[in-house]
């Protein structure tokens, strides 16, 4: 059986900033499909939808996996990108502690499934070491989404200093926005599909608990922020109260969690994730230079640390592979001659298993020392050629 060919690396890439939500979400079940057939791994955020793979078949046609304004990466190209993922480069809030906690999750989740191919494995384990890294070196609070959430509400309502803010939701973007409303001097008022999530979440931080469907309450707030997991069902109290009123709304839920005819009669005064994303001072969370330029080193140094194991792997693949080969011949040939000389003693046998073994690994001498100073890949390819492994 011929041995598999050494696999590329590929990452079908797709982001809020130029693939919108909709698209996103149909582009994550072809990835789910196509990764689950490679060995590979899908991560998704409420941002990103991306699908890793390491390819041993012509991979031309993954890119039509791959919608408008999407990106297909291979092989360093996709360990820098998933190490800048990691450690909040490519965020739109740049150094963000989500999304590495969120890569760490979804890693492990593959890893427990026993479904990860083991390159992929290595690539997210230095990612990850590098994120840890990362992040040790910040000075001062993190930011988050729910920080660039706060700031669009306040740049079209104003201050939020004793105003209210509903939170719609009680999970950990819902405790962040919670976080950041409190540091803006909001009063807080939380809402969830479980009544009792709000009252916890709510008696945590000194707020208050309202109904998942506040009715005409809801026009007591200046800015709502829903991060929720599925829709949010609003009656038509409450959708008029809130057409009606100047909250504003950010939905950071992805897919949305507003419906869209509420949106739509918000106008301008509905905020989406994606859109989010796409305001220009989301885009780079300032940072000092110094910072940039350190992170910047550290992706690329990982992606050397990476690189240098990737193509020892190959390497060592071809070895085995090769070795593998001239067990295999060996003991069949073995096989066909105790098969002629049925007869043959048993010490006879053993002398002969013995020389043939020594005389494998003479042959195999030179061409595995040659795999072992290999620095361009060049022989390793011409051993895969030659033994057609």
């Amino acid at each position: 059986m011929t041995a598999p060919q050494p696999g590329r690396l590929v990452a079908l890439v797709t982001h809020a900033r130029h693939v919108s939500a909709v698209e996103r979400e149909s582009f994550g079940v072809r990835a789910r499909e196509w990764s689950a057939r490679r060995s590979g791994f899908v991560f998704e955020t409420c941002h990103r939808v991306e699908a890793y793979a390491v390819l041993r078949e012509d991979s031309t046609a993954d890119r039509q996996q791959i919608p408008e304004g999407g990106q297909c990466f291979f092989d360093e190209a996709v360990a820098r990108h998933a190490i800048a993922v990691a450690v909040g480069r490519d965020s739109v809030v740049v150094g963000e502690d989500q999304v590495l906690h969120q890569l760490r999750e979804a890693i492990a989740a593959a890893r427990a499934s026993g479904t990860l191919d083991p390159v992929l494995e290595r690539l997210f384990t230095v990612a990850s070491g590098a994120g840890r890294r990362a992040r040790s070196w910040r000075q001062g609070p993190a930011r988050s989404l729910a920080d660039l959430a706060i700031a669009a509400i306040q740049r079209r309502a104003g201050p939020l200093h004793g105003r209210e803010l509903l939170v719609v939701g009680a999970g950990q973007m819902a405790t962040l926005a919670v976080r950041a409303g409190l540091a803006a001097g909001a009063t807080i008022s939380i809402a969830s599909r479980t009544p009792a999530r709000a009252e916890a979440l709510a008696g945590r931080f000194g707020g208050r608990a309202r109904p998942f469907d506040p009715g005409s309450h809801v026009s007591d707030s200046a800015g709502i922020i829903v991060a929720l997991r599925g829709a949010w069902p609003t009656s038509a109290a409450t959708d008029e109260a809130l057409a009606a009123g100047e909250a504003i709304v950010v939905d950071l839920s992805v897919p949305p969690a507003v419906a869209e005819d509420l949106s739509v009669a918000l106008g301008e005064r509905f905020i989406s994730a994606d859109a989010l994303a796409l305001t220009e001072e989301s885009i780079e969370t300032p940072m000092d230079e110094g910072v940039t330029r350190r992170l910047d080193m550290l992706i690329e140094s990982n992606v050397a640390e990476f690189l240098t194991w990737f193509e020892a792997h190959d390497r060592r693949a071809a070895a085995a592979a090769l070795t593998e080969r001239a067990e295999s011949e060996r003991v069949a040939e073995l096989a066909e001659l105790w098969r002629r000389l049925p007869r043959l003693d048993p010490e006879a046998r053993h002398l002969i298993d013995g020389m043939s073994r020594h005389l494998a690994t003479r042959l195999l001498r030179e061409p595995l020392e040659r795999l072992g100073r290999d620095p361009d890949g060049r022989h390793e390819r011409a051993i895969r050629e030659l033994f057609g492994l």
